[in-house]
């Protein structure tokens, strides 16, 4: 990692950014009942908030890695910045749920700079098994973001309301925007940048599209988020309504979660370098799939009631970080020119997974854990496979 000119503060700073999503999406999930109140409409309703923000993020990052790609990483950063945190002031005023449906993709949309930049930044620095180490760091870091979110949200909710939280995210925008100023140089030089030509772009697209086992990397990082993005739109009702937990309760079973994200990443950037990333990749998908099945079962059953469902969700979710850090090394080590365009096709993936499976939730919510449960087993099966039969073939 010594030729590196990222600071000591640099890769913290990206990790945040990198997290964006998380912290739009999980900050405001305490908030989803009294939003459906406030509003007077379903908890169907409110979802679609987080399918809208998730579409917005996934086609955020077909725009945001070619425009790096073409102009460098750090203006694009900072100019997507100060949108996030012009959308998210509307989003505090708006005065109806189709407005903050509305909004909501705007952000997602503004939001997706954070993702695909953050990993394209470390893949400009970095290669090999330093790139895994710098990534699993990043992924650490990442998890910050989600584990303080639901806290921090449940505290805004404590003193105000719901349309507070979005006031809170327009201040870290202009936060982040000044370190990233400060903190981050531009890591992309003139002369290994692509052209913004539409067909040279297109084609950049196309060769990450055609490369089998960079896209095995992609879809099983994606199918495996697309059962995390199912726990984040199904369990506030299912928590609160089912087990009548208070949203500062949920807010801790949250945080346990993102807390296993956080060790697995520390087991990972430990193996990383002695394990090959495929064999850390099937390690941490068996126990996806494990994680899977157990959740299955409790929800059938009923066993262990909040815990029942509470504890597989721990291992589910936990493994993911790993997941993703070897599923990005993967994928973005083939690619040392168009790193931007092949983060863009990675994020696509994942956040457009997720989209759709928060869109999926609000059509079969019931009322149970059954349907989140269902969708987190194929979820899991889906990424096994495809890192088995495309990533490893």
């Amino acid at each position: 990692m010594s030729r590196t000119r990222l600071g000591l503060l640099a890769i913290p700073v990206l990790g945040v950014m990198t997290g964006n999503a998380a912290l739009s999406l999980d900050m405001y999930l305490p908030a989803f009942p009294a939003i459906a109140a406030d509003f007077s409409v379903t908890e169907a309703e409110v979802q679609l908030t987080m399918s809208t923000f998730l579409a917005g993020f996934a086609v955020g990052q077909l725009i945001y890695g070619p425009l790096s790609d073409s102009f460098g990483r750090k203006p694009v950063i900072l100019a997507a910045l100060a949108v996030y945190g012009l959308i998210s002031a509307f989003c505090a005023l708006s005065g109806s749920i189709e407005h903050l449906v509305w909004l909501r993709g705007a952000q997602g949309l503004a939001g997706a700079s954070g993702s695909v930049l953050g990993r394209a930044v470390i893949r400009d620095e970095y290669e090999g098994s330093a790139l895994a180490r710098a990534m699993s760091l990043l992924m650490l870091v990442l998890t910050a973001g989600p584990m303080a979110a639901p806290l921090l949200g449940s505290a805004v909710l404590e003193l105000w309301d719901w349309r507070a939280v979005f006031w809170t995210l327009a201040t870290y925008a202009m936060v982040w925007s000044l370190l990233i100023f400060a903190l981050i140089p531009e890591t992309l030089p003139r002369e290994r940048r692509l052209s913004i030509r539409p067909g040279a772009v297109f084609g950049v697209f196309l060769q990450v599209l055609r490369h089998r086992r960079a896209m095995g990397y992609v879809l099983a990082v994606a199918l495996g988020f697309a059962g995390m993005f199912a726990y984040i739109a199904a369990t506030p009702f299912i928590y609160m309504k089912i087990f009548g937990i208070t949203p500062q309760q949920y807010a801790l079973f949250f945080a346990a979660n993102v807390a296993a994200m956080a060790l697995s990443s520390l087991i990972n950037r430990r193996l990383a370098g002695i394990w090959s990333i495929d064999r850390l990749l099937s390690l941490f998908l068996l126990v996806l799939l494990a994680a899977a099945l157990l959740l299955n079962l409790s929800a059938r059953t009923g066993f262990g009631g909040v815990w029942g469902l509470a504890v597989p969700l721990f291992f589910y979710v936990g493994t993911l970080s790993a997941i993703a850090a070897n599923g990005i090394t993967g994928t973005m080590q083939s690619f040392a020119s168009g790193a931007g365009t092949a983060s863009s096709v990675f994020g696509v993936f994942q956040f457009g997974a997720g989209s759709l499976a928060g869109w999926a939730m609000s059509l079969v919510h019931d009322g149970t854990p059954g349907p989140m449960a269902l969708f987190i087993l194929a979820s899991a099966l889906l990424a096994f496979a495809a890192h088995r039969w495309m990533a490893r073939a």
